[in-house]
């Protein structure tokens, strides 16, 4: 994994630090470096940046953050990696984490940092459609399988519910012969990259239609849509405002803690090998307000909303496992921590996604674990 050099680590213990380029004083003297960052605009997204910023961690590290909330993961993606690159650093979900993993480009990335574990992602349904045969107040594998049999599901494919979804097929179609397993059938042809139906039969065939998350509130309301996968801020407006609606898988509600997706800080390779204290500095703000969050779970949330002007209680804290500093420093103590495995998970689910015929960047080069652990190691 990767190493900074003495000279990197000099620089990024010193007490004062000098930028070039869009460096500004802060009201106490203090010389701030800018910091092109992306966040995204729900539970997930914001709420780290937010406490950050507004506790000062941003500013004892000797960062000015200039915020960009993204649409969607693609976009973001894009801006990060183009030759002439707008953001420097920013919050990704799974459906995008390919990204860090791909070699090609002008501009590859990495993962440096693990936000929080997603639960953002859901199953919703018209009610009706699925039946709790069980009668134990939710819905298990056998009885997701036979409300999605035939169904058309609408999904933003390239963000992390296209994923999640896939996953939860999988689920379902668990214990089941080949013949009789769930199939997913979808136009966008990158959705099925690496996808192998089980059978051709119609019945048991899902179609899943590439829509954005942002049009997924209006397609329920309206009734042109049964059966969404979606992610905050979305699902919160569906189930706010729509009673004939009801959830019906989440992630922690019905995956394994195997299956478990995390959400993460991607930054720019060139950034990082360009400005190491700064990227050092950057995610040391980000680790203090972490363990702040962990302690102030709803205030963070309120600071998400404000941050990406969002309405007060958008932002659900159940739509997310955030983690302690105990669960930090236990996560990330060994190579055989829980955060390595939550991102090994990960970057396994992702590589299939990289495009065909770029070079795929092996664990240890994807994740720059080295400014995780550094932060855990020294801020106290």
């Amino acid at each position: 994994m990767k190493k900074f050099t003495l000279v990197a680590l000099a620089l990024i213990c010193a007490a004062t630090l000098v930028f070039a380029g869009g460096a500004k004083e802060s009201e106490a003297g203090k010389t701030l470096a800018k910091v092109r960052v992306g966040i995204h605009g729900n539970e997930g997204g914001a709420p780290l940046a937010a406490v950050a910023k507004e506790q000062g961690f941003f500013a004892k590290y000797g960062i000015d953050p200039v915020f960009t909330i993204v649409e969607s993961g693609p976009a973001e993606m894009t801006a990060m990696r183009a030759d002439n690159r707008t953001l420097d650093v920013g919050y990704i979900g799974a459906g995008v984490a390919w990204n860090p993993i791909d070699g090609g480009g002008a501009d590859p990335l990495s993962f440096v940092f693990l936000d929080v574990l997603s639960n953002a992602e859901m199953l919703l349904a018209k009610k009706g459609i699925f039946t709790d045969a069980n009668k134990n107040g939710k819905y298990d594998n056998s009885e997701i399988y036979t409300g999605l049999k035939g169904r058309t599901v609408y999904i933003e494919v390239g963000t992390t519910p296209g994923g999640w979804f896939k996953t939860l097929v999988e689920l379902a179609n668990e214990g089941k012969a080949d013949a009789d397993k769930l199939w997913i059938s979808c136009e966008t042809s990158s959705y099925l990259a690496g996808y192998t139906a089980p059978n051709s039969n119609e019945a048991n065939k899902v179609t899943v239609i590439n829509t954005l998350n942002t049009n997924l509130p209006a397609g329920m309301a309206t009734g042109q849509m049964d059966i969404i996968a979606a992610y905050s801020p979305a699902t919160v407006t569906i189930l706010n405002t729509n009673s004939n609606v009801e959830k019906v898988a989440t992630t922690v509600g019905n995956f394994p803690p195997s299956m478990t997706f995390a959400s993460t800080w991607v930054a720019s390779d060139k950034w990082i090998a360009e400005n190491p204290a700064v990227a050092q500095n950057f995610i040391n703000a980000l680790y203090e307000a972490a363990i702040w969050r962990a302690e102030n779970l709803d205030e963070a949330m309120r600071a998400g909303e404000r941050l990406s002007q969002k309405p007060s209680g958008t932002f659900d804290p159940t739509n997310l496992v955030a983690p302690t500093k105990a669960e930090y420093q236990e996560w990330f103590g060994s190579p055989n921590g829980l955060g390595y495995q939550y991102m090994k998970v990960l970057y396994d689910s992702k590589v299939p996604n990289v495009p065909e015929g770029n070079p795929v960047k092996p664990f240890e080069q994807a994740f720059n674990d080295d400014l995780i652990t550094t932060a855990i190691k020294t801020v106290k």
